[in-house]
């Protein structure tokens, strides 16, 4: 596997790393590899393969490079690169969230299970990659069924939540604004629901708002700086190539109408389509100079050009940002983490006694195939020295020879390595394989 993660790479180096649905399923359907799988979150993007052909970490790392379309000379140094056991220990760590910003996180278990359908539905997994996968998600829930990190994990949009309120204390009185409603949209909007109503959200699709308009008021995407302008807590949550909040027409929302009244604003509100009857006051604008706007930027690009934090009054905040509030959600979770390391140690170990003994598996099936081979070979020997013999006899006595070696193989291969370790069976496969050269 190749990789790059928050780790190594800040996110104006990984935002580049960007791979569209449409270039990963492309990537998929036309893999050159035995099988593919590709992971790309908010904090990370890597690439898993398998293939009996001997694979060099670099040629994999020029593949990312080129499905983002950069130069591997600039970026490769971003990159971590495993193989063999190694690749299992990682994916099961980054799977149960030991590898997140926020340790014990339960998003990347779902963002690595899509990835694994996505893969796996496309008929880009086959045997080892699909075990691998099956294997880190079993563990990951077993770790938060048999011990308490779940109940003390958090995630993105929970940090993102705790640094609302390190900024305002009186949440409830502020005005929360979340432009994009996806996965983490929807749960930044449950974290929000619980500190305050005054919730506006937007979303590409109209729709998607509408259907959370019991909850807050939905604002039609291309309406958004109308909203940006006014509101104190900007959450920005949507999946983009390109920002979608500028600096100069944030600057001309938030400061072009300073001199604007609560209501004329009110008025205006009102009238447009998508505020509902009897929502006042909930957005007002103050003078800019003197009111404190915080933006957080979720999005993996970013959603919004960071030189807004340079504005006066404008506080923003990015993913990697959110790396200085994990420290205390890291202790709390300390003391469940040795049961956690645990379970996952045992999810790696079964994973890597299948792994080796797959190998043998491999092994003894070439044995088997050689077995059966030598048993045509010496059946057309015998047959050629019987040229009376007919055809329905001849087809006899080949199938007679077929299922005899199919018959020793199965007794003498594989019920030893039913019966036996890996390290037992292999050390058996190997006098075989010295006495076939004598």
């Amino acid at each position: 596997m190749a990789g790059m993660s928050h780790k190594v790479a800040e996110i104006a180096v990984r935002e580049k790393f960007y791979i569209p649905m449409d270039v990963k399923t492309a990537a998929l359907q036309n893999s050159p590899f035995d099988e593919l799988l590709i992971l790309a979150t908010c904090n990370r993007t890597e690439v898993y393969v398998a293939s009996d052909r001997d694979l060099a970490g670099a040629d994999l790392v020029r593949y990312v490079c080129g499905l983002a379309h950069q130069d591997y000379d600039t970026f490769s140094k971003f990159f971590y690169v495993k193989d063999g056991e190694d690749v299992a220990k990682h994916v099961m760590n980054v799977c149960a969230g030991l590898d997140s910003v926020a340790m014990g996180e339960d998003q990347i278990l779902h963002q690595i299970g899509r990835a694994y359908d996505t893969a796996h539905q496309l008929g880009a997994t086959g045997n080892s990659l699909n075990k691998l996968f099956q294997s880190a998600i079993h563990t990951t829930k077993r770790i938060k069924t048999e011990t308490n990190l779940s109940k003390l994990s958090c995630n993105i949009p929970f940090l993102a939540m705790k640094q609302v309120q390190k900024t305002f204390d009186d949440l409830e009185n502020r005005t929360v604004y979340i432009v994009g409603l996806g996965e983490m949209g929807s749960l930044m909007l449950k974290y929000v629901q619980e500190n305050t109503t005054k919730i506006f959200a937007s979303s590409k699709t109209f729709a998607n708002a509408q259907k959370f308009a019991d909850v807050l008021t939905p604002v039609p995407f291309e309406d958004r700086y109308s909203v940006i302008g006014k509101c104190d807590v900007l959450i920005l949550c949507s999946a983009c190539q390109e920002p979608i909040v500028t600096r100069e027409e944030f600057c001309a929302a938030s400061f072009g109408n300073c001199a604007a009244s609560a209501s004329s604003w009110n008025s205006a509100a009102t009238a447009s389509s998508w505020n509902p009857e009897g929502v006042t006051g909930s957005i007002h604008p103050e003078n800019s100079a003197c009111k404190k706007t915080l933006v957080i930027d979720l999005g993996s690009p970013r959603n919004a050009e960071s030189s807004i934090g340079t504005l006066p009054g404008v506080e923003y905040v990015c993913v990697d940002d959110l790396e200085k509030i994990v420290s205390e959600n890291r202790r709390l979770r300390m003391v469940e983490l040795t049961a956690a390391q645990k379970i996952l140690q045992e999810g790696i170990e079964d994973f890597l006694q299948w792994y080796r003994m797959d190998d043998i598996a491999k092994d003894i099936h070439v044995f088997a195939g050689k077995m059966v081979a030598t048993a045509e070979e010496e059946c057309e020997k015998l047959l050629r020295s019987l040229p009376d013999v007919s055809d329905a006899d001849r087809e006899r006595i080949q199938i007679m020879y077929v299922r005899f070696a199919k018959k020793m193989a199965n007794d003498y291969l594989y019920r030893v390595k039913d019966a036996n370790g890996a390290a037992e069976t292999a050390a058996f496969l190997e006098c075989l394989k010295k006495a076939g050269e004598k």
